[in-house]
């Protein structure tokens, strides 16, 4: 069995990777007159924008792998064996073939979306928590109908079929589902997007077992749907089929706004000698590396900002990080009085890097590409605010910026 088969190759730099679970393979996909992925395709953009492949690996109720390798060792032993016996492996061996596969298969592409069903997702999950430069292409993954706390039955089941590896990983409170979650919420790494879709009908993964701890409302989708019909959409018209694409074309949509929040250089001419942040660092006596670079993050932060506003993405949200920004400018500011500090290049330099370690964590925003660098010109477009009483030095005040400026007038 290849690892991979292609719905769908034309060279884009996006693949969509479809995982199959427990028992299945790419039938897992199929419609009675077409497949999921091929019914993707009709949509232009997502045809022009995402190349399109399924991942296959060996999964079997009843293994018969002993009576198959001990008949084919015979063979072996003569000459006559041609091809390795499959036989079932565990959920985090799975996890490593597919690491294996995306870096083998997947090196062309930049960026990979994962569409996983049932036992499918914990195989990527585990796949995705390796930290590896293979994982960190995946910008998002769709978890469909995934046992992410276990399914009963596969308890009863692993009595009938004793020692299956895949049995027992998705028993409730196994060590290896115990492993993985505690990994996905404690993990120091970002990790995709991940939204979870959930069958109301479906009998084999209840709804607390498809959706993940600590989810928000808006990354959980309820489906009308089964365990088995919630990968094989009825028409276009089918929820998960309908919320599938729009996420596949919100992909797109991001990444075209994203390439416009790249990092912009600034070529310094004076353009910016006038604005108040600029004078409130000069009347402070701060370094002029510290002011080329705090003009340099503020550029790039006006323009992200228009561009937000432009378009009307994530403007309660800017708001909330503007607000952060300034409560640990206050932080190191309280430094400067106490004396922790000894000058306004020191309180310059300390909130720089407090922006910087902060950045994933205290700062954390889900607005597309917006990083450590414009957070830091985010505070100085805070300190260009006049209604804002944000200064370098502890005594400084707008009465000296209008005698700089005079000073300034009088050269």
């Amino acid at each position: 069995m290849l690892p991979i088969k292609y719905v769908h190759q034309n060279n884009n730099k996006n693949v969509v990777v479809f995982v199959h679970g427990f028992t299945g393979d790419s039938d897992t996909w199929k419609t009675n007159s077409s497949s999921f992925p091929e019914m993707l395709l009709v949509d232009k953009a997502i045809k022009e924008n995402f190349d399109v492949m399924y991942f296959n690996y060996h999964s079997e109720l009843v293994d018969f792998y002993a009576a198959r390798s001990s008949t084919k060792s015979i063979f072996r032993f003569i000459g006559a064996g041609k091809s390795a016996t499959a036989k079932n492996i565990s959920i985090t061996q799975l996890g490593d073939h597919l690491k294996s596969v995306v870096e083998f298969y997947c090196s062309p592409y930049q960026n990979i979306i994962i569409v996983a069903h049932s036992m499918g997702g914990l195989v990527s999950k585990s796949f995705l928590l390796s930290n590896t430069h293979e994982s960190r292409k995946v910008k998002m993954f769709l978890s469909l109908a995934v046992p992410h706390n276990g399914v009963d039955w596969a308890t009863f089941s692993q009595l009938l079929f004793k020692g299956h590896k895949q049995l027992i990983d998705l028993q409730p409170l196994s060590s290896t589902l115990n492993s993985i979650n505690q990994q996905w919420i404690r993990s120091k790494v970002e990790l995709p997007k991940t939204i979870y879709f959930y069958g109301q009908f479906d009998e084999v993964v209840k709804q607390e077992s498809a959706i993940a701890y600590e989810v928000t409302e808006s990354n959980k989708v309820a489906c009308n749907d089964d365990h088995f019909s919630i990968s094989k959409p009825e028409s276009p018209d089918s929820l998960i089929f309908v919320a599938v694409k729009r996420q596949l074309l919100d992909f797109i949509s991001n990444a075209e706004k994203e390439s416009n929040m790249l990092v912009k250089p600034f070529k310094d001419e004076g353009q910016l000698d006038n604005e108040l942040f600029v004078l409130k660092l000069m009347v402070a006596d701060v370094h002029k590396t510290l002011v080329y670079n705090a003009k340099s993050t503020f550029f790039n932060a006006e323009y992200m900002r228009k561009l937000l506003v432009h378009q009307s993405i994530g403007l309660e949200e800017l708001s909330a990080l503007y607000s952060q920004i300034e409560y640990l400018y206050s932080l190191e500011f309280g430094k400067l009085l106490s004396g922790a500090l000894k000058n306004s290049n020191e309180l310059v330099t300390n909130i720089h890097q407090s922006i910087l370690e902060k950045d994933r964590e205290f700062l954390k925003t889900t607005i597309p590409l917006i990083n450590a660098y414009h957070k830091t010109g985010m505070l100085h477009q805070l300190t260009n605010d006049l209604d804002k009483d944000l200064w370098w030095a502890q005594n400084n005040s707008i009465k000296d910026i209008t005698a700089f400026r005079e000073a300034k007038a009088d050269e």
